[in-house]
């Protein structure tokens, strides 16, 4: 029997060598105490001992194996025997024959539309509450909201003012100043710069190139003056005129030359420029809480030019009017300077109009 490994004695890896007594017979017990190795270890290699060499030696086995008192069969052993995968695919073609194959399944379209709707209705049942019936939430109804057009077309404005038309443009500009006077708000949609440019062109035309009316239509001008004085002075004098005139004289005596329309077209220009001014200068104190500076005022410049130095007394008259729209304390300064200049107009209406004027500023 094979002796059990001492845990306490070395075991050595490699080649145990004994100089001064070699031995290789692993029987030999060393006894003697004063022998330089006496640790009887177990070697798993070969042991020689180079004084007294021996190799017909029987190893020592390493391992110790428990040994059995008879001898042990194949049916002794409790441990179940490893089924192999050799052994599974070596199985006899009767046992493949004795395997059960599952019919196929066979389902007609009647059948699964049955089972379809069955599982609707489980899965609708699923969502079901024990809560109590509440009464079905009618949902808002969406109305389409009308499209938002804007309150003045600015760009159709833009156009009119810049048209070669005089008419076209005049409509336009009386269009501005009756909006500004009956719906303030509204008319603040002008306050851009595309309308007080086209505006300043207007009122900075030079008329004086342009041709003037025509003595004949001065002399039915004059007739149709005398006419118009003479009913405002007798009603009964519609039919006793003083001057009998056809329709194409009346029609020649209203007509405007081109330097006329465009002294009237200046005019209108200028009063529109007052009064939207005068809207700039108040939407800017409310917004910043302080008054903008009468230079700064878009359109006023041109007023103060078109007052100074056009030759056209009617369009200093609408100069001293545009500049009243913006009158208020604190540009008394500036505006008691200008009025003072136009007091010295050699046409009496300006003069009397800017005396007046600056009595009501101060």
């Amino acid at each position: 029997m094979v002796q059990p490994i001492n845990l306490d004695k070395p075991v050595y890896s490699a080649v145990n060598i004994n100089i001064r007594k070699p031995e290789v017979d692993a029987k030999t017990n060393v006894t003697n105490p004063m022998t330089v190795n006496n640790d009887n270890g177990i070697y798993n290699a070969v042991k020689i001992d180079i004084d007294n060499p021996k190799v017909n030696t029987d190893p020592k086995p390493v391992y110790d194996y428990p040994q059995a008192d008879g001898i042990v069969t194949y049916d002794m052993l409790t441990v179940n025997p490893i089924a192999l995968p050799e052994k599974e695919e070596a199985k006899s073609a009767e046992e493949k024959e004795t395997t059960e194959v599952p019919a196929p399944n066979y389902t007609t379209v009647e059948e699964e539309k049955a089972d379809l709707a069955e599982k609707k209705t489980l899965d609708a049942g699923a969502g079901l509450s024990f809560r109590a019936d509440e009464p079905e939430l009618k949902r808002p109804e969406i109305i389409p909201s009308e499209p938002i057009l804007p309150r003045v077309d600015i760009s159709l404005v833009t156009q009119n003012l810049t048209s070669s038309n005089k008419d076209v443009q005049a409509q336009q500009m009386e269009e501005i100043v009756r909006l500004a006077i009956m719906e303030p708000e509204k008319a603040k949609d002008y306050l851009i710069s595309d309308v007080f440019t086209s505006l300043i062109n207007i009122a900075q035309e030079d008329a004086t190139k342009l041709t003037p009316p025509s003595k004949e239509q001065i002399i039915a001008r004059q007739k149709l003056i005398a006419n118009i004085m003479a009913v405002e002075k007798d009603k009964n004098a519609v039919n006793n005129l003083p001057y009998k005139m056809n329709d194409d004289e009346v029609g020649l005596a209203t007509a405007l030359s081109p330097m006329e329309l465009t002294e009237r077209n200046k005019e209108y220009a200028i009063a529109s420029l007052g009064i939207l001014a005068g809207l700039f200068i108040q939407d800017y104190q409310e917004k910043e809480g302080r008054v903008v500076p009468i230079t700064d005022a878009p359109g006023v410049s041109a007023i103060v030019n078109a007052l100074r130095k056009d030759p056209d007394s009617g369009v200093k008259l609408a100069a001293i009017d545009a500049l009243r729209q913006i009158q208020r304390p604190e540009y008394k300064e500036e505006l008691s300077a200008l009025y003072s200049l136009a007091k010295t107009d050699p046409n009496p209406a300006v003069s009397r109009t800017a005396e007046k004027a600056l009595a009501e500023l101060n």
